[in-house]
């Protein structure tokens, strides 16, 4: 994974979990083609969805690049998804629950 792939992930973290090509593109100062080349990319990876053609929803894998590349991969990491059908690893509140270390 690129600094500039981080970067767009940084940036769908920092926005909530979603962002637009145009917004990642803004933040960090690139064109709204190599944005999304970017994200097609970490799609590619299964890092981030795409909502629609231009929002971008980060997924599980995505988290935990961006929590490792934080400094917080030795802690744990409460990340909020959809409930599932069994509740496996989720806590009350129906977040995933991942340990490290």
């Amino acid at each position: 994974m690129t600094t500039n792939e981080l970067r767009v992930l940084e940036i769908i973290w920092d926005w909530g979990g979603e962002a637009s090509v145009d917004i990642i593109a803004r933040e960090i100062g690139i064109s709204i083609d190599y944005a999304r080349i970017l994200c097609e990319s970490l799609n590619r990876e299964g890092c981030i969805d795409f909502l629609g053609s231009k929002l971008c929803k980060i997924k599980s894998k995505g988290k935990i690049a961006v929590a490792s590349k934080k400094g917080q991969n030795h802690q744990k990491i409460v990340i909020p998804e959809r409930p599932s059908r069994f509740g496996y690893g989720k806590d009350k509140k129906g977040r995933l629950i991942l340990n490290y270390g």
